[in-house]
């Protein structure tokens, strides 16, 4: 990597970091929470507070992280947003990744009917550590992760690179839409 690369790397950090801080300042508390799931009010211009949802360290649960992260304003970015904070893996020590390292959210976008459409990069695939446990909590804690902060969503509907799958590790039916009410 060329050493402009790197600088223009850095300057792009050092403002994000300077916004989220700014941002971060100028908080309110938190005061109510949404059923199970995500603080339903904005933290500050940009900042809200998020559950997300990984394994536990057994393979026998889910264990809940929340953050504050910055978000865009309008739906489709907050959700891609919020994956993509899922798919960094846990912060604290209870939790274990669900999202194979190095797979990005290229876009998430929203039907009419409560359906969510998540297209993730080609190593969702090629990185997935495979076993059908594994890949139950690959598919729960997406699900269950976006039901929390987006409680009226009904479906959702797993892409790679945009195109429909049929199985993360060859376990589990993607190929249709997964219903949220079974992930709650």
């Amino acid at each position: 990597m060329s050493l402009a690369r790197v600088r223009w790397i850095a300057v792009v950090l050092l403002i994000v970091v300077v916004a989220l801080l700014v941002a971060l300042c100028d908080r309110q508390p938190a005061d109510r929470v949404a059923g199970e799931g995500a603080v339903d009010e904005e933290l500050g211009p940009g900042v809200q507070s998020v559950v997300l949802f990984f394994a536990d360290r057994a393979a026998t649960g889910m264990v809940e992280e929340r953050r504050e992260i910055v978000v865009g304003e309008d739906r489709a970015s907050r959700a891609k947003r919020v994956l993509e904070e899922l798919a960094r893996g846990p912060r604290e020590g209870s939790g274990v990744r669900t999202i194979p390292a190095a797979t990005s959210i290229n876009s998430v976008f929203f039907d009419d009917a409560g359906g969510v459409y998540v297209d993730f990069s080609a190593e969702l695939l090629a990185n997935h550590p495979g076993g059908s446990t594994g890949e139950l909590f690959t598919i729960r804690s997406v699900v269950k992760t976006l039901a929390a902060n987006f409680p009226d969503i009904e479906t959702v509907q797993f892409l790679v690179e945009g195109d429909e799958i049929e199985t993360i590790a060859g376990h589990l039916d993607a190929s249709e839409p997964f219903d949220v009410a079974q992930y709650r």
